[in-house]
């Protein structure tokens, strides 16, 4: 695929369903970090009725969760289609290779930074900081998580890759009993999260991996599915299917509430099987839709930012507190909280840069960077995404 917006005609077994969800996933995540840092209220009126759609935005975190179902979906959609699972090694050096190159190069960025500027307060030592992310064992020790001096997104990144050190044993499992498998890795994270429901502070271990385990047996479970499922030749009900799962997915957002960080941490473990469920739905509706529909949301602008989302969710988050550091836009408030001092103008124009700046880096890293490096470094000429 080019880095323009006319892109190149997708692989015929191209799914529009899970590009569309990564966008809308990255893009939830997106829209909470950088609102975070703007306060910029997305509610609007129409007449007399006022839409908070501000209430969606501050539960975008969420959209984590829909990416790692997707991770799930992705990985094992080939082997649930061929019946075979892929060489361990050869698995491992594929997922290396996607993942790697723009990950070290985050790294060295942010380390560049942190050496520059200092490191953030209550963070691990710079040392052990890079060791652990280095190792994607960064989420175990709080200074490397929740305070480190490199890229909070980075995290994800952790959990996943320790997933795929699992990969190869739970796909076969899955091959064997798929049923069995799903229950025993939803019964592992709902025992997971029941344990540590009590604990003082749950905000390190209510999103690493044994407590985010049905994510990735719910993407599985529904590739298993999708890939059993003969085409039929009615398509409407399953696009009808997709959306009142979408919404599904918003209402979950809509839902909650939380007033302290605990309860937010708490509201969403006790959600997300009801997350998982209904991405679950939205994609193997998804993999049934008709080739209008598909052709529609499958479209060269989805493509592109599908294709661009990882270096996005890389960086999103990172650009939009420099650039506030940054004075960009410029504002004159000495308090460091020009989202609270300059008003609504400044909101809207510092929100729109933060878009711009992590769509600019994304699309220059992907084709600059993450394409030719792991092209390099699998021995293939071309790289898929959805591999």
């Amino acid at each position: 695929m080019s880095g323009t917006l006319s892109a190149s005609r997708p692989r015929r077994d191209y799914l529009a369903a899970a590009d569309l969800l990564r966008v809308f996933a990255v893009g939830l995540v997106a829209c909470f970090h950088i609102w975070q840092q703007s306060w910029l209220d997305p509610g609007f009126r129409i007449g007399g009725v006022y839409f908070d759609l501000q209430r969606i935005i501050r539960r975008g975190y969420m959209g984590v969760d829909l990416m790692l179902l997707l991770s799930g979906f992705l990985l094992y959609l080939p082997a649930a289609k061929s019946g075979k699972m892929p060489d361990t090694l050869t698995f491992y050096k594929k997922r290396m290779a996607r993942i790697l190159p723009s990950y070290l190069f985050a790294l060295a960025v942010c380390a560049a930074f942190a050496l520059t500027y200092g490191e953030d307060l209550g963070s691990a030592p710079l040392g052990r900081d890079l060791l652990a992310h280095l190792t994607f064992t960064h989420t175990f020790w709080r200074g490397t998580y929740m305070w480190t001096s490199l890229n909070v997104a980075l995290w994800t990144l952790a959990v996943e890759v320790q997933f795929y050190l699992l990969f190869p044993l739970i796909g076969r499992a899955f091959q064997k009993k798929p049923w069995l498998t799903w229950a025993l890795m939803t019964a592992i994270a709902l025992g997971c999260r029941r344990a540590v429901t009590p604990l003082p502070d749950i905000s390190m271990l209510f999103n690493q991996l044994p407590c985010m385990l049905d994510l990735y047996a719910f993407g599985m479970l529904s590739a298993h599915l999708l890939a059993r499922r003969e085409p039929g030749e009615r398509r409407w009900p399953f696009a009808l299917g997709s959306l009142l799962c979408l919404a599904g997915i918003v209402w979950v957002l809509w839902k909650q509430n939380p007033v302290t960080d605990r309860e937010l941490n708490q509201l969403q473990m006790n959600w997300r099987p009801a997350l998982a469920a209904l991405g679950a739905g939205f994609l193997w509706c998804g993999g049934q839709w008709g080739p209008a529909f598909s052709r529609a949301v499958g479209n060269p602008l989805t493509r592109w930012c599908a294709a661009v989302s990882y270096n996005f969710y890389i960086w999103h988050q990172y650009l939009a507190v420099k650039l506030k550091l940054w004075h960009v836009p410029p504002y004159t408030t000495t308090s460091g909280l020009p989202q609270m001092d300059e008003g609504q103008a400044w909101r809207v124009k510092y929100t729109l840069l933060c878009f711009a700046a992590a769509f600019a880096a994304a699309a220059a890293l992907t084709w600059g960077l993450e394409r030719p490096a792991a092209r390099a470094l699998s021995g293939r000429k071309r790289i898929e995404k959805n591999e």
